[in-house]
């Protein structure tokens, strides 16, 4: 028991405190220029204001399609990289699988940096690509043009995410019994049927896992996008968790930063119970 006396410092420390106090401030109007102690409560005053933003829905709009096209695309791209190596020969499955996890291991900061450079229009390597192949006469603005930042850090996003994706599933298509598959290649069933009718069920529990994990990362996303956009240009890219930790730093408004970060919780939380109950219809809580 005493050795764990430590491990339950750091848990309180780092994450119940600072849930506590988030939920306390949440309550307060409260900027730089007070303290909890003196800021005048306003109850649920902070989250009435965040529901009656404009940007907070707007933020919510974007986070939702965000989330819904990532992780279509990261699914499918991390099924395809996990079925791949097992196509392979075995020299190239160990090589194929490195490749696959040097992505997942590069952390979220340096990866906007690296496409903060990619995406540049004057010196970045795709634009310089995409003028050199005839496909464009100037380099394009992704990170400014609207249209084009939203699908430039949903393109960065899933270049990490897809790789998480295949690594999960990779665990999946290693439980499915090869038996089956020879049997099913002997009876004459094209590969596409083996996938459709013999793969994709015995990996249904793994996929149903990976989805709860990738939408709840999806609805929290912050990194890669604060990184590529700022949540720029204006408010285009900006997430809930982005405008929270703009509300929270940026404005220097604790109060309302922290009920945008409750609500945030909310969000994705009740999304993924609400996931679970539909997949899990047995599942309860217990302590």
């Amino acid at each position: 028991m005493l050795l764990l006396i430590p491990a339950a410092i750091l848990l309180i420390v780092f994450y119940y405190y600072p849930i506590v106090q988030t939920l306390i401030f949440s309550v307060f109007d409260l900027d730089h220029t007070t303290d909890w102690l003196h800021a005048p409560f306003v109850g649920l005053g902070n989250y009435i204001e965040v529901l009656k933003s404009a940007q907070f829905w707007l933020s919510m709009r974007f986070t939702l399609y965000f989330t819904v096209l990532a992780v279509f695309l990261e699914f499918w791209l991390g099924l395809g990289m996990a079925m791949a190596t097992f196509w392979v020969t075995p020299k190239l499955r160990g090589l194929l699988r490195t490749l696959i996890i040097i992505p997942w291991a590069i952390p979220q900061v340096i990866q906007a940096s690296m496409w903060k450079w990619l995406f540049n229009a004057d010196m970045g390597l795709i634009g310089d690509i995409l003028v050199r192949l005839g496909i464009v006469s100037k380099s394009p603005l992704f990170l400014v043009d609207p249209a084009l930042a939203v699908h430039s850090v949903i393109a960065a996003y899933i270049w990490k995410t897809s790789c998480v994706t295949a690594i999960f599933l990779m665990g999946g298509l290693a439980m499915v019994p090869q038996h089956l598959i020879d049997a099913a290649k002997m009876d004459g069933a094209r590969a596409w049927m083996r996938f459709w009718k013999i793969t994709l069920p015995l990996i249904k529990p793994t996929i149903l896992v990976v989805l709860l994990f990738r939408v709840g990362d999806g609805l929290r996303v912050f990194d890669i996008v604060y990184g590529l956009t700022g949540g720029g240009p204006g408010t285009m890219t900006d997430t809930l968790s982005s405008f929270a930790y703009k509300f929270y730093f940026r404005f220097v408004q604790f109060g309302l930063g922290s009920a945008y970060a409750v609500v945030t919780f909310i969000l994705v939380f009740s999304i993924a119970l609400y996931y679970i109950r539909k997949v899990y219809p047995h599942f309860t809580f217990r302590g």
